[in-house]
């Protein structure tokens, strides 16, 4: 059975391959904005990444703060 900590160390791993494919999609939207239609609003585009971001790693913070106290248990 997985260990508390085990669980929240394979859910911070999670978190950074989000925020890497997060990070790279705000990339090749800042490198490429006609990759995306013109109907859409580039501003709120980059808002909502930056969004996703930011959520994201409060999540990865939160997850290491509740990583370091489990290990002082």
């Amino acid at each position: 059975m997985a260990s508390y900590s085990n669980i929240l160390i394979a859910y911070k791993s999670q978190l950074a391959g989000e925020r890497d494919a997060v990070s790279m999609n705000l990339e090749v939207l800042m490198d490429e904005p006609m990759s995306i239609p013109e109907h859409t609003d580039f501003m709120t585009e980059v808002d909502k990444l930056i969004s996703e971001l930011a959520n994201i790693q409060e999540k990865i913070e939160m997850t290491e703060f509740l990583i370091k106290a489990a290990e002082k248990k």
